[in-house]
């Protein structure tokens, strides 16, 4: 069982940056396999994209590897994807680290990482028996650094999701599968913005200054590197932490 170039697996499709990923990967001529836990979500996506699908949506928990595998599993054998884009996570909670718990630190790894680690194991192995793959990972810049918006849970599995990309990085470019990760700023999604919506304008505005270029990033430029991490032409790149985050940090 071999993958193939044409065809991507998107988890996270339901809304956000990977369902304008999935459709940036569709108007770049792939067909996609879309996977969310949000069934309604993911099949408002899966109907704008009418005739680029492979199957279904899949409707699964990443934080179930028993559901992922079962859900990856039923992908048409014909279909293999060739190319994974790792799109779940986040976690908007600014907490103090004494504040936590270690059931907090589970949640962060469980939704963070755990998620990329199994869908990755899963589908290597047919990207390397073709020959040649690409898997994207999201991360984000609290996994480079520290976060304002977020907490030390999630600084923690983010940071693991860059080590996880990087090891892999190694063990699969020999098989020509690259693997990169991109570490967004903060991104103008609707469930950022919702997160924020009840915050006082003071705390906004103090957030929002410390981004050198003074705004939040949009859906489509976040959107952009991942798309182009998955073409033929980032072939030479892999073991990438790709900073997507108007200057936060350089």
């Amino acid at each position: 069982m071999t993958a193939r170039r044409d065809v991507a697996l998107v988890t996270g499709a339901g809304g956000g940056i990977c369902a304008e990923v999935a459709r940036g990967l569709a108007a770049r001529g792939l067909r996609l396999v879309l996977l969310d836990q949000d069934a309604e979500a993911v099949r408002r996506v899966a109907d704008g994209l009418a005739g680029r699908l492979v199957c279904d949506p899949l409707v699964a928990d990443v934080t179930d590897a028993r559901a992922l595998e079962s859900a990856i599993g039923s992908i048409p054998s014909e279909h293999r994807p060739g190319v994974l884009v790792n799109g779940v996570g986040g976690d908007t909670r600014a907490r103090p680290v004494t504040e936590l718990t270690e059931a907090d630190l589970q949640s962060a790894v469980a939704h963070n990482l755990a998620g990329v680690f199994t869908a990755t194991r899963l589908c290597a192995p047919a990207m390397v028996a073709a020959g040649w793959g690409r898997i994207v990972n999201l991360a984000s810049v609290a996994g480079r650094t520290y976060t304002r918006f977020s907490n030390a849970a999630y600084v923690a599995a983010k940071a693991g999701v860059i080590g996880f990309t990087k090891q892999c990085a190694f063990e699969l470019a020999p098989h020509g599968v690259t693997v990169n990760a991109v570490a967004h700023g903060v991104i103008g999604t609707d469930r950022i913005r919702r997160a924020w919506a009840d915050k006082p304008a003071r705390w906004t505005a103090d957030r929002v200054s410390r981004i050198p270029a003074g705004r939040f990033g949009t859906v489509a430029e976040a959107a952009g590197i991942v798309c182009h991490l998955c073409g033929e032409d980032a072939g030479y790149t892999t073991g990438a932490v790709v900073d997507v985050n108007g200057g936060l940090h350089i």
